[in-house]
């Protein structure tokens, strides 16, 4: 009896490695292409001066070169910025209080374990959270499709043009395994640690707030209203760090501030605001922007036909919440909307979905080169 029950655990346990094959090989197949690409874009296009690396020349990661060094641009100073001094509040140019303190938080809990670099803890961070994000949604989509959907969702979430943010130094993995998490836990009705990784995602990037509303959604259709107002005390850790501006700096709304110039506030409605777009300083890189966000407000539709209400919610408010500042670096916050890849990964036509594949690993090519070659890509 005690063999055969060995036998059985033994055999449950095979499959679970197995199980995890698929994610583990997309997750490592896809972090060795991005190294390439990195390191021998400027092959592809001649390199631009304007935003070079931000990465020291006295960290040990500058030691790699090219290999490290062409990751760590534009948003990944400031990251590190919050982490080492904490939040300032100065004029436009020199303020960070629009990022927000979680993966700060953990730039700082891990450094004495990486030689004392925050650079290293940013990357080593936004890459592990990555491959949780990618075992996340590939339960999530297996319980609800089988594997053969799931792994056509994470290869679509790993091959868009900008998955190249799930790389780098910056907070888009963290957040993407969180609000995975989140509905993961949900679905599972686990509604107390639901709504806590929710609260964390609300404390790591401002679209936190779209992971909250939908999730309240969620256990509202499922669950009725108390378990919605259980889900509601999420909010409080975002409320919490709102209290923290106003107490450090003065000012609760200071996470609207942004540190760069380039966005153009929302006027006379969403059409106005896209169609101002085409006229920044940033052009051409703003008309991606306005692209990005009218595809995924597209495909919230066909989530709310084939996933549910509660995660169009999380697209849509992920799309709507950034147009408060316009649409600059719309394509990071696109990104994280994962149930828009399951949605295309569910097209029934294999043309169809051969297609989307290839053109997005094409185009990742092209915006991987351009990151890496110092272009406007943030």
């Amino acid at each position: 009896m005690i063999r055969e029950v060995d036998i059985r655990a033994r055999g449950a346990a095979g499959r679970s490695i197995r199980d995890l094959q698929a994610p583990a090989a997309v997750f490592i197949a896809g972090r060795i292409l991005l190294l390439l690409l990195v390191r021998f874009g400027s092959v592809l296009l001649p390199p631009s001066n304007k935003y070079p690396s931000v990465l020291p020349a006295d960290d040990p990661l500058a030691r790699l070169g090219p290999w490290a060094s062409n990751w760590f641009r534009f948003d990944a100073r400031w990251y590190v910025d919050v982490a080492e001094h904490g939040y300032h509040l100065s004029g436009q140019a020199q303020s960070n209080t629009n990022f927000f303190p979680l993966y700060p938080l953990l730039i700082r809990a891990l450094q004495p374990l990486t030689l004392g670099s925050p650079w290293i803890a940013a990357w080593l961070i936004a890459n592990l959270a990555f491959a949780a994000a990618i075992l996340i949604i590939w339960v999530w989509a297996v319980s609800r499709w089988g594997s053969d959907v799931a792994l056509r969702t994470i290869l679509l979430l790993s091959v868009f043009p900008f998955a190249l943010f799930f790389a780098a130094p910056y907070a888009e993995s963290l957040f993407l395994a969180l609000a995975s998490g989140t509905f993961l836990l949900a679905e599972r009705r686990h509604w107390g640690w639901a709504a806590a990784v929710a609260g964390l995602a609300g404390i790591t990037r401002p679209v936190g707030l779209a992971v909250i509303a939908a999730l309240v959604v969620y256990a509202l259709h499922t669950a009725g209203k108390r378990q919605a107002a259980i889900t509601a005390v999420s909010l409080l850790p975002f409320l919490a760090f709102v209290g923290y501006l106003w107490a450090a700096v003065g000012n609760p709304l200071a996470f609207t501030i942004y540190h760069s110039a380039g966005w153009v506030p929302p006027h006379g409605g969403i059409m106005s605001t896209l169609g101002s777009q085409f006229h920044t300083q940033l052009s051409p890189f703003d008309r991606i922007d306005a692209a990005a966000a009218i595809l995924f407000l597209l495909s919230a539709i066909l989530v709310w036909r084939i996933i549910g209400p509660a995660y169009a919610v999380y697209v849509g408010a992920g799309v709507a919440l950034p147009l408060i500042h316009g649409l600059v670096s719309m394509e990071r916050y696109v990104i994280v909307l994962y149930p828009v890849f399951a949605a295309w990964a569910l097209i029934g036509n294999r043309p169809v979905q051969a297609a989307i594949f290839c053109l997005s690993l094409a185009l990742l090519v092209l915006t991987v080169a351009l990151f890496a070659g110092g272009y406007a890509v943030f």
